[in-house]
């Protein structure tokens, strides 16, 4: 098993209790860039933010989604040994979605798409399929837990997160979040 710490055990474990309220996703990647320079050697990565400050607010956990994103942030600065580039954006869109409760179609939901994309050395494809599950890790002092509790994070928010990678060319997670909760999308 990796060096798990008994926090990063309890937090995969345990069910996310989310605290929704107005979010701002240009304020929580903000606040998550500046804590994962807090916590990761930098170096010389540039950090690209195209974010612009009026995309709706969502129903989050702002909390929990600034781990999200400094993770992911993380991430990149550890997978590039301090050079480099990683860009941030985000971006209001929306996908179609089955009107579950009446029957009657299509809907499109309103959603903020954020993607985290470096240009490190990306992920072997032989590995892409297994950096979301729990214990699995390439970091000699990691957990194997980040990008599982990042997950779970994003699930409980009725989110979904992607990942993008070719080897030598960069890696791209890209974060949908609906505006509204699940519940209220229909109503």
């Amino acid at each position: 098993m990796a060096n798990a710490t008994v926090v990063e055990m309890l937090d995969y474990v345990r069910p996310v209790r989310l605290e929704r309220g107005r979010t701002s996703i240009a304020q929580v990647l903000h606040t998550a860039v500046s804590m994962a320079e807090s916590k990761a050697r930098r170096g010389d990565v540039e950090v690209e933010l195209a974010v612009p400050e009026d995309l709706p607010a969502i129903q989050g956990d702002e909390h929990q989604l600034c781990q999200v994103f400094t993770n992911l942030v993380i991430n990149a600065f550890e997978a590039m040994n301090g050079q480099g580039r990683i860009r941030i954006s985000a971006w209001a869109g929306t996908v179609e979605q089955e009107h579950t409760q009446r029957g009657d179609g299509l809907a499109c939901v309103p959603m903020l798409i954020v993607e985290i994309a470096d240009d490190g050395p990306g992920i072997p494809d032989e590995l892409k399929d297994r950096v979301f599950n729990a214990f699995f890790t390439t970091k000699a002092q990691g957990s194997g837990l980040g990008l599982a509790i990042v997950r779970k994070i994003i699930d409980a928010h009725d989110g979904r997160i992607d990942v993008t990678s070719s080897s030598g060319q960069g890696t791209r997670f890209t974060v949908t979040l609906p505006v509204s909760a699940g519940d209220e999308w229909f109503q």
